[in-house]
């Protein structure tokens, strides 16, 4: 009961933190303000470009590699208990929790793929596409269509911030610590590497600061309501039978 009440808080307060954010860049000019600072207007361009080799490498390329490789070990840990005792880190007595794993897996797959679906859906551009700062389009928000006379030749998708979703979602690992210290550093580090992304995508033009913090929060709601849905399918975690696991090793030995 007590952990309902928490996680009911919880959803409460991340959803009217994301109503609020919302609103707040809906009626203040906080994300042109911001963007005008990596802008220049003599030269019409970004301050950094988005074709620098290295920073894309690192910060685009390099985190979705990274995010993928991510991926692929805990859907190989999820699929066979096996793979949840890993010699080099777990003494042979211990595994790691099932329903933990199937909570970081699906967390890292819904995050993305429901930011991707929102960018396709809000047809919101990019601030290097808007008029103010060399591109083609009228300023756009969630709640201001496009103008009458304006001819759109295809739909476009910038809102809310995709790269930095990866980023964002590795925040469900936190779930894997052991104490509540380990937990708030893995949620820390996960967060500071979506906001690297996050602001490297803000700093060429890809994205306004406004949505990435609506990105962040998304991904911070979906990984609640991915831990709240599975633990209500299950009363306990979903773990080995340890002792017939280790008998079956002995027998192979």
């Amino acid at each position: 009961m007590i952990l309902e009440h928490t996680y009911n808080r919880q959803l409460f307060l991340l959803v009217l933190c994301l109503v609020g954010t919302v609103v707040f860049f809906e009626i203040t000019p906080v994300d042109i303000m911001v963007q005008r600072w990596f802008f220049d207007a003599d030269l019409n361009d970004w301050i950094i470009s988005r074709d620098q080799r290295w920073l894309r490498f690192v910060l685009y390329d390099g985190v979705k590699t990274v995010y993928f490789g991510v991926v692929i070990i805990f859907l190989l840990l999820s699929l066979s208990p096996r793979f949840t005792r890993i010699d080099l880190f777990l003494p042979r007595h211990k595994y790691y929790d099932q329903q933990k794993l199937r909570v970081v897996l699906v967390s890292l797959v819904l995050v993305p793929l429901a930011v991707n679906l929102l960018k396709d859906a809000t047809n919101i551009p990019c601030p290097r596409d808007l008029a103010l700062f060399g591109g083609s389009y009228p300023h756009i928000t969630l709640f201001r269509g496009y103008p009458d006379d304006f001819v759109q030749v295809k739909r476009i998708a910038c809102y809310p911030a995709g790269h930095a979703s990866g980023g964002f979602a590795l925040m469900a690992l936190g779930i894997l610590g052991k104490t509540r210290k380990a937990q708030r550093v893995i949620v820390s580090m996960a967060c500071l590497l979506g906001w690297v992304v996050g602001v490297y995508k803000i700093i060429i033009g890809d994205h306004f600061l406004g949505h990435t913090v609506v990105t962040m929060l998304l991904a911070m709601i979906i990984i609640l309501l991915v831990d709240r849905g599975l633990r209500l399918r299950s009363s306990h975690p979903s773990v080995p039978n340890l002792k017939s696991t280790d008998q079956r090793d002995k027998a192979t030995d």
